[in-house]
């Protein structure tokens, strides 16, 4: 495997009853490069890419990525370890809008176990977890301070009547406010902060892809080129490093094609992603 290479198919089979669809494929995909599989119908294309991103097992061969040896992994695997894959037909969510079909591939939602989406914010880590206990006790602190600070002046019956006045009464308020606000974020479920980090990710995401002004579009609106785009962007919500893309441009017009090939031009210069 060459030094660059961050994937490598090796002697790579696959039959279908008496169909060789795989006859012993090799080949090396440079990182942060757009490589292109060039071939008539039926030549095996899609089958590679479907053995590349575990819809199929080979009969035989091997395929590395990233130095590893993913042969047969499963599809979620992949997914998880930086794989990603569209498809030659577009398979969107189609009642779902553009930014909706984006959410639904980030990593590891929140919301999606029972479990998760009931636990507190104030256990995703250690500082999470002491920020209300801190925030509590310099509350207290404050308090103690001016008790004592009254303590010392109660003879003056001046300054006495003051701290009897609105002010105080108004800031010790505000201070327990404060304080409760800190444990109201402690028990605020963590799928609240995920789903807005999640936005923000997929609203950068349309953005490079050209489709912000199509963000509350429902699916079965868009065009087939829009689609492809779409297709792309739900990949790139997965963090993934190796993108495969299955005939992008079919039944695409010229100049939407010409604009695809553009934004992946684009992404893989800014985000240093692969293409394949």
């Amino acid at each position: 495997m060459a030094a660059d290479a961050i994937l490598s198919v090796q002697d790579i089979r696959k039959s279908f009853g008496n169909l060789h669809a795989l006859d012993g494929i090799s080949l090396q995909v440079a990182e942060r490069k757009v490589s292109i599989l060039i071939g008539p119908n039926g030549s095996g294309k899609s089958t590679l890419i479907n053995v590349v991103s575990g819809l199929y097992s080979p009969d035989s061969g091997k395929i590395i990525f990233d130095n590893k040896d993913v042969t047969s992994f499963a599809p979620h695997k992949l997914y998880k370890m930086g794989i990603a894959r569209t498809f030659q037909i577009p398979a969107l969510f189609w009642k779902l809008t553009v930014l909706e079909n984006l959410l639904v591939a980030e990593k590891e939602n929140l919301g999606e176990g029972f479990w998760n989406s009931l636990r507190p914010a104030g256990l995703r880590s250690r500082e999470d977890f002491f920020r209300p206990w801190q925030d509590t006790a310099s509350g207290w602190q404050i308090i103690r301070g001016l008790s004592t600070m009254r303590n010392l002046i109660r003879r003056r019956s001046v300054i006495t009547r003051l701290f009897r006045e609105k002010a105080l009464i108004e800031f010790l308020r505000s201070l327990l406010g404060s304080t409760l606000k800190t444990w109201k974020e402690f028990f605020a479920p963590s799928w609240h902060e995920a789903e807005k980090r999640a936005a923000e990710k997929a609203g950068r995401i349309l953005d490079l892809l050209g489709l912000s002004r199509l963000w509350n579009q429902p699916a079965y609106l868009l065009s087939g080129g829009q689609m492809k785009l779409v297709e792309i962007g739900r990949a790139l919500m997965s963090d993934a490093r190796l993108l495969l893309l299955d005939e992008p441009v079919s039944g695409v017009n010229p100049t939407l094609a010409h604009e695809i090939f553009s934004r992946i031009l684009k992404l893989r210069d800014e985000l240093g992603l692969t293409f394949f």
